[in-house]
């Protein structure tokens, strides 16, 4: 593969409009039309069009379309049609186009989302093709980034990039209530009422109404899982869950941690940290950016970690997408070399060297770039520990459920153990 410089002038069709508009491409090649809802791979000659599809405004928009533009410039026989789309359209779009046979033949693909297409043979193994390519080193991408995107051995999916979930606080709130960065959930607790007691704080801690962010880990974390090892029926009502539920339900209960959107005007972690409404919150590299631009005092002051029970597991949820392509592809290889230029060290560090999220290969994690980035840095400290929320092909109905239930513990609707065995009960219907 040919390296990708910077600054690559060509245009991509359905680049330039919001939603995946369409437009043409720039060249002597024609090719069929692609719509908002359908993608076509064709050649003319000796010309073969893809079409690559994902969500993004902004920065991430002007990387992918520059790294495409590189790819088309440096790839003899192969133009590239853009299909950018609103994030909160994407999935629907992307499903529509499938079930209409008019699908991209690259595009992103959520990890959560990934079993569905894998068990319905809807994808390209990507895999065995990139295994052994020419400049890539496979062996460099985190295994557990890659496994969402595994099926009975084969790899149908590249990640992109991800982001760990980490507890991110304020050092100065802690050092004015004298008290060091908790390791442990006792620690958490004690921090939390030496905060509540000793600052000027709304809350020490928000989480949201349904606490996707927060409570997955602690199950993890005190030795509970969602499904049995072999994925056949739901665990979620264990007493370990349960206790990870009650945990997290005293913290708001006793007013150490807020919701968003309702005790809380900020609905997400930065505006309510960056005034000082809270001290605490679990969140993300997503964060890190906004807190540096229009809080930077308080990103200054932030620290990241991630505490555990008492003799608990170390565990965290991580969020990733991938670069997947079609199993309909008219052109397979062609769709595989540009995964491989979209993910490469050099295409991949061009997303992630914006700070934005972290890289899912280990070599890139291990720059000097995040020497003095210690967010992100820190973040990067708990990739090995982190784990997706993927639960088979009923992942979201799963994930659904539990946060149902959870939603109506931190209303007081239901204890704890109430609602765990409630979401068990209803996923074992759904499996």
């Amino acid at each position: 593969m040919k390296a990708l410089g910077v600054g690559a002038t060509v245009g991509l069709a359905g680049c330039s409009g919001d939603g995946g508009s369409q437009g043409t491409d720039d060249g002597d090649a024609t090719s069929d039309s692609t719509t908002d809802s359908g993608s076509t791979e064709s050649s003319s000659g000796d010309v073969t069009t893809l079409t690559a599809a994902s969500w993004g405004e902004g920065l991430e928009r002007e990387i992918i379309t520059e790294i495409l533009n590189n790819y088309e410039q440096s790839t003899d026989g192969v133009e590239v049609d853009y299909q950018n789309t609103p994030n909160e359209q994407y999935s629907q779009n992307l499903q529509t186009q499938f079930a209409g046979g008019e699908e991209p033949d690259v595009f992103y693909l959520i990890s959560d989302e990934a079993p569905t297409f894998m068990r319905n043979g809807a994808l390209l193994d990507i895999g065995s093709r990139l295994q052994d390519a020419e400049n890539y080193d496979f062996d460099d991408i985190l295994d557990n980034l890659l496994e969402p995107f595994t099926y009975e051995g084969t790899v149908f999916g590249i990640p992109k990039d991800f982001t760990p979930v980490g507890l991110f606080y304020n050092t100065n709130h802690l050092d004015a209530a004298g008290v060091s960065a908790p390791e442990t959930w006792s620690e958490l607790r004690n921090a939390l009422e030496a905060i509540d007691e000793e600052t000027d704080v709304d809350f020490p801690m928000a989480v949201g109404s349904q606490p996707r962010n927060t409570l997955m880990q602690l199950i993890w974390q005190n030795g509970g899982n969602v499904l049995s090892e072999d994925g056949s029926e739901a665990v979620i009502g264990s007493q370990e869950a349960i206790e990870a539920m009650q945990f997290l339900n005293d913290l708001v209960e006793d007013d150490l941690a807020g919701i968003y959107g309702s005790d809380l005007d900020a609905t997400w972690a930065p505006p309510a940290m960056g005034p000082g409404t809270i001290s605490m919150a679990m969140t993300g590299a997503w964060s890190v950016s906004t807190l540096e631009q229009d809080y930077a005092d308080v990103y200054e002051a932030t620290g990241v970690g991630m505490p555990v029970p008492e003799g608990g597991q170390d565990a965290t949820i991580s969020f990733t997408t991938a670069w997947a392509a079609s199993g309909n592809t008219e052109a397979p290889q062609a769709s595989v070399d540009m995964i491989q230029a979209l993910t490469d060290e050099e295409g991949m560090w061009e997303w992630v060297s914006t700070g934005t999220a972290l890289p899912s290969r280990e070599s890139l994690l291990n720059r000097d770039f995040y020497d003095d980035r210690p967010l992100l840095s820190g973040l990067g400290d708990l990739a090995q520990v982190a784990r997706p929320m993927v639960f088979g092909p009923q992942t979201s109905t799963v994930l659904d459920t539990i946060m149902n239930e959870a939603e109506a513990v931190l209303a007081g609707s239901k204890d704890p153990e109430t609602a765990m065995t409630d979401a068990e009960r209803q996923i074992n219907e759904e499996l």
